[in-house]
């Protein structure tokens, strides 16, 4: 979950910027490997809603992840997401791109699942052009995650 504050249609004409609060939610899933037990580069995709204004958006993204400690005793780790967004229908958004970089920590339940929770920073731009809408939607915003780990 995401608290925003946005910028919308930032890019379409100057007397039009309004700086809005509101709220985001999106479902990410990463598959990936970690290389000598401190560094993870991950791929996936996000599925990112944003609640007051009901623009979708699917960023296909990239995760670098660099953890404090090698072994899987809840280490703390460090977090970066980039990637742009897919436009598969009008329904999902647009082009434009997403950032996200955080502070987490993991909590093992056993020797299959775990869990995490972090803190984040995100930023999200949204090139938007059909008939009602012209211009970019910017949001960032800071929020909390909690993940579970296969």
């Amino acid at each position: 979950m995401t608290k925003n504050t946005e910028s919308y249609f930032t890019d379409y004409h100057s007397d039009e910027v309004r700086a809005k609060d509101g709220l985001a939610f999106d479902l990410n899933t990463i598959h990936g490997a970690k290389f000598f037990g401190y560094v993870a580069l991950s791929a996936g995709f996000s599925i990112d809603w944003n609640i007051n204004k009901t623009f979708l958006s699917t960023p296909l993204i990239v995760d670098v992840r660099v953890f404090t400690s090698r072994t899987s005793e809840n280490p703390l780790f460090f977090y970066l997401q980039t990637g742009p967004n897919i436009r598969w229908s009008d329904s999902f958004g647009s082009n434009g791109g997403t950032t996200k970089g955080g502070v987490g920590m993991i909590f093992n339940y056993d020797n299959q699942v775990s869990y995490y929770f972090d803190f984040f920073k995100k930023s999200k731009v949204l090139m938007i052009d059909d008939a009602t809408h012209d211009g970019n939607y910017h949001a960032t915003g800071y929020g909390i995650s909690l993940g579970i780990q296969f």
